[in-house]
């Protein structure tokens, strides 16, 4: 999914909820050595995506741009990584080893039948995000259940908080309607009306009444 892949994050080779700090940092490093032609790598590169190409100065002016406002903050992030707990710290450590079955495990065992709350919130996010890197219909379902049940509850004001800042408030309806616009621009085509109903059958009313109306408009 290149709304994962050509994410302004992993072009930077950060986590959405870095620091400023480290956000600075990696900027000045990879601004420094892309008009020389030479590689920045980082240890975010993770083996089962595509390379990413860091030395192509533009692409990168743009991906750092992408991520300076806030909404942008939020809405790239959630088709990235945040590591908020010990658990994303270990599952985005097998990542980096190619394990994402382990990964899927660790973020299971906190998602899985359960709700979304301050605590669990960016096991959410992860998970649905490598959900929607897979290559199966169910895959993506269960990934946009995981996105659309975070962004719709209480806890997403942890997330945005945690990407953002303490002080960003953010209308949950209209994120979750951004998210589907995203997702659908993403399809482009790909699906039918009813493959794409099917792919969000998982989400509450609302998200499918907005879906209907998206194609009734169409």
């Amino acid at each position: 999914m290149k709304l994962i892949q050509d994410n302004p994050y992993r072009i930077a080779g950060i986590l959405a909820n870095a620091s400023t700090s480290e956000f600075d940092r990696q900027k000045a490093k990879i601004s420094r050595y892309a008009p020389l032609g030479r590689q920045v790598d980082s240890d975010l590169d993770f083996p089962f995506l595509p390379t990413v190409d860091r030395t192509n100065v533009d692409k990168i002016n743009k991906a750092f741009s992408d991520i300076e406002q806030r909404d942008e903050k939020v809405k790239h992030s959630i088709f990235w990584f945040i590591n908020s707990n010990t658990f994303d710290e270990t599952a985005i450590g097998y990542l980096k080893q190619g394990d994402i079955e382990k990964a899927i495990d660790i973020w299971g065992k906190k998602t899985d039948g359960k709700e979304v709350t301050s605590k669990n919130f960016s096991c959410f996010n992860n998970i649905g995000t490598l959900k929607l890197l897979g290559n199966s219909k169910e895959e993506l379902k269960e990934g946009i259940e995981a996105k659309i049940k975070l962004i719709e509850s209480r806890s997403f004001e942890d997330f945005v908080h945690t990407v953002a800042d303490q002080t960003y408030t953010i209308d949950n309806q209209k994120q979750a309607e951004r998210f589907v616009d995203d997702i659908l621009k993403q399809f482009n085509g790909k699906y039918s009306s009813a493959e794409t109903l099917k792919l969000f059958s998982n989400c509450n009313g609302t998200t499918q009444k907005y879906l209907s109306q998206k194609f009734t408009e169409g």
